[in-house]
């Protein structure tokens, strides 16, 4: 089936890893002109990019720091220059934080400012300001279409993860609001929520018959890859799409069944 994005604009944040990665090649696939955003790691764009070329599409790549809004701006100006305008984008840069896996503590109180306002700053305010810059385009665009990436963490949480899922709980309240401003000049605006996803662009880590038995704790009795993220989030920015408007669709496996 043809989605309608041979030679539309897209950009795709946090585009040399993971869903974004997956997302930004599958775009290719579609011939669509698409451009990456990284922030430290050059070399996995620029090999995102081939990827991209490879696959049937037009590829660019631009630095952008999610904590930095005249990184934002810059970013977003040189895109649109490049391209000459904006049909779709996919919010899915992430923060986060300094803090390693085993570093955050599990007790609120043990947490400090500084680290509360650095996730909130970047994933929430950052993304406020992407927007902002990509808004205008948007509104250009016959089919403008704008995705956030969120979590199910800022549904079922997680001890420790406080400020990451009020951040990403914060895309949604932005969505809800945005369908009305960007909605008025037929841009759609929706929010992907993805759980645990497995990267088949990276090497695997967890054993076949540990996936299998996470896998069988969900409704789905499967645990969806960044392709399948990719695949979501085409379909609601496509031109096909016209009237999914302010939605949350989790893209997790389904619910986790009791123990």
């Amino acid at each position: 089936m043809d989605l309608g994005f041979k030679d539309a604009a897209v950009l795709v944040t946090g585009g040399s890893s993971g869903i974004g990665r997956a997302t930004a090649i599958a775009y290719g696939q579609e011939g669509a002109r698409v451009a990456i955003t990284y922030n430290s790691r050059k070399d996995a764009a620029e090999a995102v990019l081939e990827e991209i070329e490879a696959a049937g599409g037009t590829a660019y790549a631009v630095p952008m720091d999610l904590g930095a809004p005249e990184s934002i701006a810059a970013a977003v100006e040189s895109v649109v220059s490049h391209f000459g305008g904006l049909d779709a984008v996919v919010a899915n840069a992430v923060s986060w934080g300094t803090l390693g896996y085993d570093e955050r503590p599990s007790k609120i109180e043990e947490s400090r400012p500084e680290w509360w306002t650095q996730i909130i700053r970047a994933n929430l305010e950052g993304n406020f300001h992407l927007v902002q810059q990509v808004a205008p385009a948007l509104r250009r665009s016959e089919h403008g279409r704008l995705v956030l990436i969120s979590t199910d963490l800022a549904e079922r949480g997680m001890a420790g993860a406080w400020a990451y899922g009020a951040a990403k709980a914060g895309l949604h309240g932005l969505a809800a609001s945005l369908q009305h401003d960007l909605g008025a000049d037929g841009v759609l605006v929706n929010v992907v929520l993805p759980g645990i996803t497995l990267d088949n662009g990276a090497h695997r880590v967890i054993p076949q018959p540990a996936l299998e038995s996470i896998a069988a704790g969900f409704t789905a009795r499967h645990l969806p890859d960044a392709s399948e993220l990719a695949d979501a989030i085409l379909f609601l920015t496509s031109p096909r799409t016209k009237s999914i408007q302010g939605e949350l669709l989790h893209v997790t496996g389904g619910e986790l069944i009791p123990a």
